[in-house]
């Protein structure tokens, strides 16, 4: 894997663990469903 991949890959996989504790813990956009936290969310918010 050459290293524009590898920093492209390392800056998706930020920016989706970012999105993952943002949206932890919040209800859905239209409030009908509230789907269960993952207990590793749970752990990474501490």
């Amino acid at each position: 894997m050459n290293k524009i991949q590898k920093s492209m890959l390392f800056k998706l996989a930020s920016l989706s663990r970012f999105a993952a504790l943002k949206a932890s813990g919040a209800a859905s956009c239209a409030g009908y469903h509230q789907p269960k936290e993952p207990k590793i969310l749970q752990n990474l918010k501490k």
